[in-house]
């Protein structure tokens, strides 16, 4: 009879022991299954979600440069505003002097240019028609 209840014992440690090894067996390919679940989710949704932090950087990068070119844009506002009224303000004081003083300076500076043998700006624009011209007859005759 002991030797039943031996076996018995013997045989009930065995069946614990099995379904001790069978749950952890179990559990072990589980957590092995999340793992690779959890691996592939990360890379569908990383991807995903990867896009996604491009277009609100793209949006954000937009946004700054519409403030920036609001701004510039209010800035040289300003300044062509200044500039117009003191402008104003310094015909207004010389009574128009101003004006002559500088159209007698550009004067003076063409004449200068002139004595040191440089071309006036309307000298060259003749000139370069006339050598599109002479071009335009050599090729011309080349052709024909």
């Amino acid at each position: 009879m002991a030797q039943v209840k031996k076996e018995r014992l013997i045989d009930s440690g065995i069946n614990v022991a099995t379904e001790v090894t069978d749950s952890l067996r179990t559990q072990a390919r589980q957590v092995w299954l999340a793992t690779l679940g959890a691996y592939a989710k990360v890379g569908k949704e990383g991807a995903a979600y990867f896009k996604e932090l491009v277009g609100e950087g793209q949006a954000l990068e937009n946004q700054g440069k519409e403030l920036i070119s609001e701004q510039v844009d209010s800035a040289t506002s300003k300044v062509e505003q200044f500039t117009a009224e003191l402008k104003s303000r310094v015909d207004s004081a010389t009574g128009g002097r101003m004006q002559k003083v500088v159209g007698s300076l550009e004067k003076g500076r063409a004449e200068l240019l002139g004595r040191v043998g440089i071309p006036s700006r309307s000298e060259l624009q003749k000139l370069s028609a006339k050598l599109d011209e002479l071009s335009a007859s050599l090729k011309d005759a080349k052709l024909g």
